[in-house]
């Protein structure tokens, strides 16, 4: 009788183990967009860790992980690359706070509204986090 029940037992500990771990498979698969905030949803991309790095650098990072909504424009790590002057900016602290700051914004802000009101051009936009939207540029904004 206790050889029955070990049995089932482990049976549904394996099921509960298989569902768990399907469960897990597929919200790894379907990514973090919309589930996580600005900051996860910009550290999910392959082409953001030199913007991911300055948010950390500036202390910019934490603000960003509250409740919200904020917009964030986030320029590719090749539109640093193409700064002339981006090793000179890193080392001036406080001009490189407002150029990051230049690219936040309270509120969510349409890329369309984004565009028009800044002049820029958004390459991918509307991307939905938990607690606001990221648009992607291919320009550090400078003023």
């Amino acid at each position: 009788m206790r050889s029955t029940q070990n049995k089932i037992f482990t049976g549904l500990v394996t099921v509960a183990i298989t569902i768990f771990a399907f469960t897990g498979i597929t919200q790894a698969q379907e990514g973090t967009q919309g589930d996580g905030d600005v900051v996860e949803v910009v550290k999910g991309s392959d082409d953001h860790s030199i913007f991911v790095g300055l948010l950390e650098d500036t202390e910019l990072e934490g603000l960003l992980k509250q409740e919200g909504p904020y917009t964030v424009l986030a320029p590719t790590d090749e539109a640093f690359e193409k700064l002339e002057n981006f090793e000179e900016l890193k080392e001036d602290s406080e001009r490189l706070q407002n150029i990051i700051i230049g690219h936040l914004y309270n509120g969510e802000i349409s890329s369309a509204d984004v565009e028009n009101a800044k002049a820029v051009e958004i390459s991918d936009g509307d991307i939905e986090a938990s607690n606001g939207v990221v648009h992607v540029v291919e320009e550090v904004l400078l003023e």
